[in-house]
């Protein structure tokens, strides 16, 4: 089952500022606050399983944080990779504080960042959105999220709309993780072919046919 690309904000401004001096006078200034948030219903409906959010906290932690790669952009792109020469933040720590992860990110000194900066200390609200994979269980009202996979967190203006446009654009797509962690984008179309190849499976020849037909479907999907 093809996972669902999924953008969520829990935070409507980016409430703290620090600023810090190393000991060669330099500063860097910081952004802090919650970033995610499991087992409550956020503005679109959705709950995230808490035991899988921190797994996957944990995950992004080890791979990305820790290796200094947890690189955030301004704005949602319409795309599953995080292009650094939009970068415009750094996460240095996601710590879990109940059902929310309490985030840190560093500033950069990129074009982004400055831009970041500067509307920051000009008092315009910018909010923390995450960009991720996931499985949706729609009963109702109520989405429940499972399968949880953390692309990276952005930073937004007008987070749920930003979230709602680019959501629209990106429903009909579907995602695979890859076992190296690259992303594997999944048409409906060549999704929809495989069944139909696969329900017409003769009674003999079944391996050849089901190679011939997976090799046909992996040529289809575009990586991501």
């Amino acid at each position: 089952m093809g996972l669902k690309f999924l953008v969520e904000d829990i935070h409507d401004g980016l409430d703290f500022m620090i600023e810090e001096k190393n000991r060669q006078g330099e500063q860097k200034l910081y952004i802090t606050g919650p970033f995610l948030m499991a087992e409550q219903k956020n503005q679109n409906g959705r709950i995230y399983k808490l035991d899988e959010m921190v797994t996957e906290v944990n995950r992004y932690t080890d791979e990305m944080v820790k290796s200094r790669r947890a690189i955030g952009e301004m704005n949602h792109p319409q795309s599953t990779e995080v292009n650094p020469v939009n970068a415009c933040h750094l996460v240095t720590e996601l710590k879990q504080n109940g059902n929310y992860f309490m985030g840190k990110s560093q500033v950069l000194n990129t074009p982004m960042g400055q831009l970041l900066k500067s509307l920051i200390t000009d008092g315009i609200k910018m909010g923390i959105s995450s960009r991720a994979l996931g499985n949706i269980n729609d009963s109702g009202d109520t989405k429940h999220v499972s399968n949880f996979h953390l692309i990276c967190l952005d930073v937004v203006h007008q987070p749920s709309v930003q979230n709602a446009m680019l959501e629209s654009v990106m429903e009909s797509r579907e995602y695979m993780i890859r076992p190296d962690g690259s992303i594997i984008e999944c048409s409906a179309k060549a999704k929809a072919q495989l069944a139909e190849k696969l329900s017409n499976m003769p009674r003999h020849g079944t391996d050849s046919f089901l190679r011939e037909a997976l090799i046909g479907f992996i040529n289809k999907i575009k990586l991501g």
